[in-house]
């Protein structure tokens, strides 16, 4: 499958939710996804509690076939569209999918918003992560308030045009 290559970007079905949950089955894995305060171990409800599941623009990328290849949240920050709990299937990583979901959901954020940039936050040690969202266009910027909740992360933004690649691509 090449990127682009009939994927989707729906509304996640909360159907999607314990396929989400088995991909993470480390501590040090969920934690790199959902951050320092999701627990773990979890169960769906403590899962769906800590992603905001409802509360939170929650998308699905999925291929034609159905396969839930992606996950991905966001909401407003710093008059941004801050993208979080971003995801790749284990099983179809090392595929470019993680550039498709981030250009879909930022696309689909920002005209959600009314925003035009994207930002997002991404742990120091993790530099797979860093790679992908530097690829796309995301850079290391100061965050723009003064907190330690957030020691060992990178804060990065996007700045960029706005693009209709996601248009008519979401469900």
């Amino acid at each position: 499958m090449s990127p682009g290559d009939d994927l989707r970007l729906l509304r996640t079905p909360e159907g999607h939710l314990p396929i989400l949950m088995s991909w993470f089955q480390t501590q040090r894995l969920c934690r790199e996804w959902g951050g320092p305060k999701f627990r773990f171990p979890f169960d769906a409800a403590t899962f769906r509690a800590d992603t905001r599941f409802g509360e939170l623009p929650s998308y699905s990328l999925m291929s034609s076939n159905d396969d839930l290849l992606g996950f991905g949240q966001y909401y407003r920050r710093h008059d941004r569209c801050h993208l979080a709990r971003l995801a790749i299937a284990p099983g179809h990583r090392g595929r470019r999918l993680g550039a498709e979901l981030v250009a879909r959901l930022g696309d689909v954020g920002c005209a959600q918003l009314r925003v035009r940039d994207c930002s997002l936050f991404v742990l120091h040690d993790n530099p797979s992560a860093i790679r992908l969202y530097e690829r796309v266009g995301f850079a290391a910027a100061d965050y723009p308030e003064t907190t330690d909740a957030l020691a060992g992360c990178v804060y990065m933004v996007w700045i960029r045009e706005r693009s209709s690649s996601a248009a008519g691509q979401t469900a």
